[in-house]
């Protein structure tokens, strides 16, 4: 029978062979296992074992090229450290913040602190060679701009106030802004005969902010007239202080004086565009 062999391939000797093959299978034994360890010996003082290739007992000898770690010493801004077992290294950094949005900033060389989180609304700024928070500086800044511009034609021919579509809204981002309205409205007025005129008035929301009665244009125009057209452009500004952060709608209205002599407006006549222009300016 075939003498059973090792995890290596050393092919073993039998019971059997106690009395009859002892000494070939011995011999056998001891050459296949001197031929698997071939690759241990020799390496030089300080060399480590190394696979060779992914065959069993394939290793040959390298220089160590991984080194000892004698001891970990912890530098500038980190902690722990040792010089044997488990070694544990902590950020010093992470472990001084202790609140979401918590600032560090240096005291000097190697050395830092914490600055806690600010105001909704603050600023970083320095005070004292040290940085700090502070509410932003004075107001007059332009925070947000918005337009509109509209080209529908608006006729006008009646003594109540009428929308002109003269119109945009703001949502102010404080309760303390201004809002600067800038308007440049286009419009045609007309009679047949004697005078009329042109009021108008400047609204946030349903209240009026402003107005402005006859003031726009006044037309003239003698008894027994052809009828008389007047182009105008009619420019606005206004500084107003809604005291809100809800969504703000500012729009202008117009009316004519009196009906007679077939006097009427036109807002935005021949598709020539008005504008409006709102500008929340920083308290």
């Amino acid at each position: 029978m075939t003498n059973p062999t090792s995890n290596f391939g050393w092919q073993m000797p039998t019971p059997t062979d106690l009395v009859t093959d002892l000494p070939a299978d011995f011999e056998v034994f001891g050459q296949a296992v001197d031929t698997s360890m071939a690759d241990l010996k020799g390496g030089t003082t300080g060399q480590i074992l190394s696979k060779a290739t992914n065959a069993d007992m394939d290793f040959t000898w390298i220089t160590n090229d991984v080194g000892d770690i004698t001891a970990v010493t912890a530098g500038t801004g980190i902690s722990g450290g040792g010089t044997s077992g488990a070694v544990t290294i902590t950020n010093s950094m992470a472990t001084t913040i202790t609140t979401a949005g918590d600032v560090i900033y240096g005291t000097g060389s190697g050395t830092f602190t914490r600055l806690g989180i600010g105001s909704t609304g603050n600023v970083l700024t320095v005070a004292g060679g040290v940085p700090t928070w502070a509410a932003p500086a004075g107001g007059g800044k332009v925070l947000q701009v918005v337009s509109a511009i509209t080209t529908t034609a608006t006729t006008i021919a009646t003594t109540s106030m009428t929308d002109t579509t003269i119109t945009a809204t703001i949502t102010p981002t404080s309760a303390s802004s201004q809002i600067l309205v800038l308007i440049n409205g286009v419009l045609t007025h007309g009679i047949n005969s004697a005078g009329s005129g042109v009021g108008g008035q400047l609204m946030r929301g349903a209240s009026i902010i402003q107005g402005y009665a006859s003031a726009f244009i006044d037309l003239s125009a003698a008894t027994g007239a052809t009828r008389i057209d007047r182009y105008a452009r009619i420019p606005i500004i206004y500084m107003d202080s809604p005291a809100t952060t809800s969504a703000t709608t500012y729009k202008l209205q117009g009316r004519i004086n009196d009906t007679a002599n077939s006097g009427t407006s036109t807002w935005q006549a021949s598709g020539y565009g008005s504008s409006i222009v709102l500008m929340e300016i920083g308290a």
